[in-house]
């Protein structure tokens, strides 16, 4: 059998470099030389990869040139290519997008509309959709709508009311029926995105015990009221401390019959024994790198192949240690301009 090897040595000078190699039995054993495949041993599935189509990354894509825009969404999401399988979509506004909004700022929801993803975000998903028939959308809520939140604010964090726990699911339902009469299933969502952190931009405060009830008391019985079949991720932040988050959401606080998986950032480390544990603990449940990127200073953001590196080794010890799917971060920005003036 002939394979192909693509290397990259900065010893030798290589990146990317592409070559052929013979992969045969080698009856001396040299150990260096061996790959020993066992099609008896069986571990984890591969869902697949993916990156977000926040507003900032569609509204990019809507304005360049569609010669250059169709590329990039082939690059991507076509069979030939990258083939993404999945594309992770903000629920209103979020970092990167090009103002804050919420689709409905009224208590009984009577506004509530999703026009605003209209004018960049779903184009850009049905076009990525023909590329690609079974792409599934993971959606994440960055923030309730500020009437809701005990600092009547979309940012700085804050905390859902809970008076409005039953409406913010029924928000999230009226969503999710939005986007499906525009042909767009939303298999995937996670509760909150990083609700251990008080943002800038768009955030919301959860702890373990408002996740889980949130999850088990609201979100999946009126969701399962409506028939829609979401699978809801928890969590949805940094590795450091997800094994000891997802013990007492899950656990603790009773919400494991709820939860399909658990989402993660990489932004404070690899953590990778704290995959392999949850792995070990709930080996029902899925787990999704959510989101990574390289662009902030803690990283390198002029040294791309330093970047480089570092997605190759997040990415291989992510499904080493049992990860289902690996999301991206925007898939395409302008570097030039920012979209918030935080």
């Amino acid at each position: 059998m002939e394979i192909e090897k693509i290397e990259t040595n900065l010893k030798r000078n290589l990146r990317l470099f592409s070559s052929k190699v013979k992969f045969a039995p080698n009856s001396k054993r040299i150990e260096s030389q061996i790959i020993r495949v066992n099609p008896n041993i069986t571990f984890q599935e591969i869902l697949g990869f993916g990156g977000a189509l926040t507003e900032s990354s569609c509204y990019v894509l809507s304005t360049i040139s569609k010669d250059l825009s169709d590329e990039i969404l082939d690059e991507y999401f076509s069979k030939d290519n990258l083939n993404y399988q999945f594309a992770r979509v903000s629920v209103g506004s979020c970092d990167f997008s090009l103002d804050s909004y919420s689709y409905s700022n009224m208590n009984d929801l009577s506004d509530f509309n999703i026009n605003r993803d209209l004018k960049y975000v779903i184009p850009i998903i049905k076009a990525a959709q023909k590329r690609n028939k079974s792409l599934k959308i993971v959606s994440s809520p960055w923030s309730p709508p500020k009437f809701m939140k005990d600092n009547n604010s979309l940012i700085m964090g804050g905390k859902l009311l809970p008076k409005y726990r039953k409406l913010w699911a029924n928000y999230l339902v009226k969503y999710v029926l939005s986007y499906k009469s525009y042909g767009i299933s939303i298999p995937f969502m996670t509760i909150q995105n990083e609700p251990n952190a008080k943002q800038l931009w768009e955030s919301c405060l959860y702890s373990a015990v408002e996740e889980a009830d949130l999850l088990k008391n609201y979100l999946f019985p009126i969701f399962k009221e409506y028939g829609l079949n979401t699978k809801f991720l928890i969590w949805d932040h940094n590795k450091d401390i997800v094994l000891e988050r997802c013990l007492e959401t899950l656990i603790e606080h009773n919400s494991l019959d709820y939860a399909s998986g658990i989402g993660f950032h990489w932004y404070t480390g690899g953590h990778f024994d704290a995959l392999s544990r949850l792995n070990n603990l709930f080996p029902n449940h899925l787990l999704f790198h959510t989101e990574g990127c390289t662009g902030y200073s803690h990283f390198r953001p002029q040294d791309e192949l330093f970047n480089c590196e570092m997605y190759a080794h997040e990415i291989m010890e992510d499904f080493n240690h049992g990860v289902n799917a690996f999301i991206d971060w925007n898939i395409v920005l302008n570097y030039k301009r920012r979209t918030k003036p935080y």
